[in-house]
């Protein structure tokens, strides 16, 4: 889910910036800001790019309800919270270029914090909401944010995008929620 919700979020900006600066071209990539050899990606070039910076947990708990006689017990899905950059990877002779996108991308989803089906029809299933909101980084995070990665520091902004959701939806048990005063019912088994 981590890579749809990335090409969602990749594609709804790009799809913004192109009818904003009326172009045709792909003006947002997915892609690592540098190669394997530590050169600029061949995507990145001269375009936005959005990359993961990190996943961690999100510790927000959720529970599930059932209106039967059965619960229906599965491993609870994880929440994630999704850290992404967006960075530009222009060249130096339109430096400003890439600053006006990155300004550009941030008031898209300064005004767009919250994808949803119903504002998201090509949203995939398994997504029911992504939140973004801006990570700010104190000036020595953002320095080893940067030296970790392996390159220069480009006019980039930070955002967590909240509840991303790996669910295996693997049953385990399922146990009766009615039991008899006196009597334990025991779980049925599952095939």
């Amino acid at each position: 889910m981590i890579d749809v919700a990335l090409e969602l979020v990749r594609r709804r900006l790009d799809d913004h910036l192109k009818a904003k600066f009326g172009t045709g071209d792909s003006l947002v990539a997915l892609s690592p800001l540098l190669d394997e050899e530590g050169k600029p990606a061949a995507e990145a070039r001269n375009r936005l790019v959005l990359f993961l910076v990190n996943i961690a947990e999100d510790a927000v708990p959720r529970g599930r309800t059932s209106g039967t006689s059965r619960q229906v017990v599965q491993a609870e899905p994880v929440h994630l919270d999704i850290y992404l950059m967006l960075a530009s990877g222009h060249d130096a002779d339109i430096y400003s270029e890439g600053l006006k996108l990155v300004s550009a991308a941030m008031m898209f989803f300064q005004s767009n914090p919250v994808f949803t089906p119903q504002n998201t029809p090509d949203m995939a299933d398994g997504l029911s909401q992504l939140a973004l909101e801006i990570s700010n980084l104190r000036s020595e995070e953002l320095g080893q944010l940067w030296g970790n990665l392996g390159g220069r520091y480009v006019p980039s902004v930070m955002y967590k995008m909240r509840s991303v959701m790996i669910d295996g939806q693997m049953v385990q048990r399922v146990e009766p929620l009615i039991r008899r005063p006196g009597q334990i019912v025991k779980p049925e088994a599952v095939s």
